[in-house]
């Protein structure tokens, strides 16, 4: 049984929106195909304008977040975009029970210093072994890392 939250109709879909949001960003499709084992992530970075709240007045404030912080997403986010698998990822005795761990176009969990960070065309993109993979979540927004949560 699959973690993926990509079903296998979707994939094709998934590569497409990928390419689409590379082209916008870079002007060219996402075409890293990682080696062997290895699975291709960008990493997440959140967005620059963060909210927009309307005032008691009926004016509107937007609230961005600084360069800087947005900077270091690049290396502390643990939130990432599968964009491309490996051709060996997920082979192999250790996943024939569960199948791959995630697809093309699933968001997951990654550990922070247990991959490989590259800029690729200016984006920030990570390659880390298949095995490496710690979840497959619904989508980036509510995950951060441990540092800056308030509650425990």
């Amino acid at each position: 049984m699959s973690m993926s939250n990509i079903e296998p109709h979707e994939e094709v879909l998934a590569q497409q929106f990928i390419d689409e949001q590379f082209i916008e960003m870079t002007g060219q499709p996402f075409d890293m195909r990682p080696a062997g084992y290895l699975v291709a992530v960008k990493i997440y970075i959140r967005p620059e304008e963060l909210k927009t709240i309307k005032k008691e007045d009926g004016t509107e404030v937007t609230l961005y977040l600084p360069d800087t912080v947005r900077a270091e997403d690049k290396y502390s986010s643990v939130s990432a975009l599968v964009c491309a698998v490996g051709p060996e990822a997920y082979q192999g005795e250790k996943f024939e029970r569960s199948g791959p761990w995630c697809k093309v176009g699933d968001w997951i969990l990654i550990p922070r210093y247990e991959s490989t960070m590259v800029s690729y065309r200016g984006v920030a993109v990570a390659l880390l072994p298949d095995d490496r993979v710690m979840a497959v979540i619904s989508g980036p927004e509510d995950v951060e890392s441990g540092k800056s949560a308030g509650n425990f």
